[in-house]
């Protein structure tokens, strides 16, 4: 049976009330042992899951990532709950601002295709340029049911976590 390790301090919200924060949720495996244990690690912006994803990249790594997804406040998802979400694309985007302004930054697109970017939805309106770097086998509408009822379960109990720990 495949078990997660995790721990409720990592589940715990950053940020107060008036400022709600979405974490990514990245699942890992160890190569070896994929079938036995998946740890979860938490990174807290793009920045950090560039920083992780390099870690993982390196020749003699025996990790590889199964799954990422985000954990949005119910301030930002507009439930009274946490909701974690499985991120089909994480990309690199340029976004509208005000005037000739662009924010240059990281952008999440959801298995539900909402669009957040750290701690923001965004309006797909107002993306100028997408560059992904990271994107899933059925992001692009290819149905794999056995990764779908995977990635599922791994929303699932990743949210029912979230709630149990931020009440």
């Amino acid at each position: 049976m495949l078990a997660l390790k995790i721990s409720a301090r990592q589940l715990t919200a950053t940020g107060n009330e008036d400022s709600p924060s979405t974490m990514l949720m990245v699942a890992v495996a160890n190569v070896a042992q994929a079938e036995q244990c998946i740890k979860i690690v938490n990174c807290f912006s793009g920045g950090k899951l560039i920083d992780l994803f390099n870690e993982i990249d390196r020749p003699d790594s025996k990790k590889a990532i199964v799954g990422v997804l985000l954990a949005i406040p119910p301030k930002l998802n507009g439930s009274p709950h946490w909701i974690a979400e499985n991120v089909y694309d994480f990309a690199r985007v340029k976004l509208k601002g005000r005037g000739e302004v662009f924010l240059d930054t990281y952008a999440y697109r959801l298995a539900s295709q909402a669009v957040f970017r750290d701690n923001a939805q965004v309006d797909p309106a107002d993306i100028l340029d997408w560059r992904s770097l990271y994107e899933t086998s059925n992001a692009g509408g290819n149905v794999d049911s056995e990764f779908v009822d995977y990635q599922t379960w791994l929303s699932i109990v990743i949210t029912r976590l979230l709630n149990s720990v931020n009440l």
